[in-house]
């Protein structure tokens, strides 16, 4: 869990300040916009000096079924409850009922934070289509491990690994060893931290 701030989209409301979510939106040099809010990721690989990571999100709390979220099918209930939540469902107004229908492994995380800040709710859902780096300076809340049984869809999933021809630990270049940019390395199997 961190803070987490990217360039504001061009719906965000004139004047700025906090919104009723808790996110915040604020000026930057040249009077362009910043989206600031608390977000939850997932480490999919520990890199030198970063974090590669995926987001969690629970989409204003309507899952993957909110309209127009693109990649709807590169998400993944995850979880810090005994057992996994069911997927998020809605009967629509012509009675229809709206199913999530994922289909990917959902992922279970082991809390290490008591209360709010360990719990992921029933509607968290990791995107695997989205990648994010975070520098190994920021300052971050650790709210869990992936539990082992989950790593392996964990790794199926997340880009970073998919096609991966062979697992290796990750090193850093030294001036004496040719430099591999471009190419994914892997970590060897131990749990993610959130």
């Amino acid at each position: 869990m961190m803070l987490w701030t990217e360039p504001a989209g061009p719906q965000v409301p004139a004047g700025g300040g906090t919104l009723p979510d808790g996110s915040h939106i604020s000026t930057t040099w040249l009077g362009e916009k910043a989206y600031s809010e608390i977000r939850r990721l997932v480490v999919i690989q520990e890199g030198y000096g970063n974090s590669i990571c995926s987001p969690i999100q629970t989409y204003s709390g309507q899952a993957t079924l909110k309209p127009n979220l693109p990649d709807r099918h590169q998400h993944a209930i995850i979880y810090t409850s005994k057992e996994c939540p069911e997927e998020y469902s809605y009967t629509a107004d012509d009675g229809t009922v709206v199913r999530e229908e994922l289909s990917k492994d959902p992922i279970k995380v082991r809390s290490e934070q008591d209360g709010r800040e360990g719990d992921l709710g029933t509607l968290s859902r990791i995107n695997y289509s989205k990648i994010y780096t975070v520098e190994n300076y920021v300052r971050v809340l650790n709210i869990g491990m992936v539990d082992r049984d989950s790593i392996p869809s964990l790794k199926a999933n997340s880009m970073i690994y998919r096609g991966t021809p062979a697992e290796k630990p990750l090193k850093h270049p030294s001036k004496s060893e040719p430099s591999h940019r471009g190419r994914s390395k892997g970590g060897k199997g131990k749990d993610k931290r959130h």
